[in-house]
């Protein structure tokens, strides 16, 4: 009793631990661009009638869900004249997003139990509590966390035979976002397993709960567009017969194998293959994800956080594993052997590298882009009629959610297949267009020409190796800029080193 006790006190800690973690991670730093341009800058466009929307929402890929959640958040505070606060604008969608993410944990420890047993249940949830990736991403509003939370609660109620609220979890999941399908296929037999004896009737119902969010989300869909929307098949047209997803990059069929996964569980890596060798149910959850895996292995863009729906298996197979094999060692005596010091080794280490990196990705890195536009909502919040420069590559960087000002001026490059491209180009006199990567930007010609028809800007907010040719440019053109704040951004070479803010010199 002692040691189950100690281990709920110590679950809580860490837990609450991990929470102030991943909301105060999201305060410093930054992950992708999706994170606020298909959340907070969408409901900003919603809410204030200005901003702007990526060209994915005028392709009707996306469910205004999300965004329209945030919008109401707006509203309310609105009726209070406090719509224009930062905390309002940003940090609330990202608490209400947290709020969701630490439900699916715990759904994910009750699950994980109940899957997997006892005691491999409670590993599973320290290597859940521990992980750097769900901490770095548990507040940020991307469709690929709230695909998490919400499969964490259907694979509780799944194993709970809830099936009429496993179904609505389901439509809604579909709703948001479509590739929630590929998690979900492979568990239809052990679905229909659990319909009990009147399967038809079951059936029925549990349609019947997929449906009411799926109508939903089509009804709320189709009047934020004035048209028919049914943005499941939109995305699902685009990204897979189309061959849209291509458009974002192209990466080997193998990454996931040798960069993504090995990102996410670390040495606990080598413990994947063994779950098909373990329990049934264990065996069965190796398929599920092995199955996920595949079929994103095969789509041409990948990312890591395209992992986040199938953490939720992925960390009962390894913590499953880990138990059977020490069980095992005990059983044979040789717990104090190899296998055993191995085992340990590597639990140790993952939950050394997961402090490690949860610390360095969530404070030291992409942690100038924050700062930075901060830096400039400050200076410009007594200025009448603000001009502000965004000169670095497009969506880099949160604009009009993070840069808030009733009268600003805001000029920043733009991407997007040619066909939605004259959306954003139509009474302009120069469009900031980034044609493919900003290393094909010609800033000296972009500068000269968008001065014809605007005024030069108060500050320019760029990357800090384009700051020396944005200055030279300007100069050419008879105005004179300084640098007036730089804030470190990045240790990794892949990424700038800073960020910097340009004053007006002349």
């Amino acid at each position: 009793m002692d040691r189950i006790k100690n281990y709920r006190h110590g679950a809580q800690i860490a837990f609450a631990i991990k929470v102030l973690l991943a909301i105060t991670i999201t305060r410093f730093s930054d992950f992708v661009p999706d994170e606020h341009w298909q959340s907070t800058e969408v409901a900003y466009f919603l809410h204030f009638g200005r901003g702007h929307l990526t060209w994915e929402w005028y392709a009707n890929i996306r469910s205004y869900i999300p965004p329209v959640i945030i919008l109401i958040v707006y509203k309310i505070a609105s009726v209070f004249n406090f719509d224009g606060s930062f905390v309002i604008l940003v940090k609330v969608p990202q608490i209400l997003q947290l709020a969701l993410t630490a439900v699916g944990w715990n759904y994910f420890s009750r699950f994980a139990s109940a899957r997997v047993g006892s005691n491999a249940g409670k590993l599973a949830t320290i290597f859940m509590l521990v992980s750097w990736f769900t901490t770095f991403c548990g507040a940020r509003l991307i469709s690929n966390q709230t695909e998490m939370s919400l499969n964490c609660i259907a694979l509780c109620l799944l194993e709970l035979g809830d099936l009429a609220k496993f179904s609505f979890i389901m439509g809604l999941n579909f709703a948001l976002r479509p590739t929630a399908a590929i998690l979900w296929l492979p568990f239809l037999p052990e679905f229909y397993g659990k319909l009990k004896d009147t399967k038809f009737k079951n059936l029925l119902k549990c349609l019947e709960f997929a449906a009411i969010p799926l109508v939903g989300a089509l009804a709320l869909d189709s009047m934020m567009t004035s048209s028919l929307s049914i943005t499941w098949f939109e995305f699902f047209k685009f990204n897979f017969l189309s061959g849209g997803s291509a458009e974002f990059g192209v990466h080997s069929p193998f990454w996931y194998l040798y960069s993504g996964l090995p990102s996410v569980l670390g040495p606990l890596v080598v413990f994947l293959p063994f779950g098909y060798f373990c329990s049934k149910k264990t065996r069965l959850l190796t398929i599920y994800a092995t199955f996920y895996i595949v079929v994103y292995s095969f789509i041409p863009h990948k990312e890591i956080r395209f992992l986040l729906p199938v953490t939720p298996l992925l960390f009962p197979i390894c913590a499953s594993v880990v138990s059977t094999l020490i069980k095992k060692g005990v059983q044979t005596n040789k717990i104090h052997g190899l296998l055993g010091t191995y085992l340990k080794f590597a639990v140790k280490l993952f939950i050394g590298l997961n402090i490690g990196a949860t610390i360095f990705l969530g404070f030291f890195h992409q942690v100038g882009v924050k700062r930075a536009t901060a830096d400039i909502s400050e200076k410009i919040s007594q200025m009448d009629e603000p001009r502000v420069w965004i000169m670095t590559p497009c969506y880099s960087v949160p604009i009009f959610s993070h840069i808030h000002h009733p009268n600003i001026e805001l000029e920043y490059y733009l991407c997007a297949p040619k066909v939605f491209r004259p959306l954003y180009t139509n009474g302009l006199a120069y469009p900031l267009i980034q044609p493919n990567g900003f290393g094909t930007v010609d800033l000296d010609r972009d500068i000269s020409k968008k001065l014809v028809g605007a005024k030069a800007p108060h500050f320019i907010l760029a990357f800090q190796e384009h700051v020396p040719k944005i200055i030279s440019a300007f100069g050419k053109e008879g105005y004179g800029y300084k640098v007036c704040a730089t804030y470190f951004h990045s240790y990794i070479e892949d990424f700038s080193r800073a960020v910097e803010i340009l004053c007006d010199s002349s």
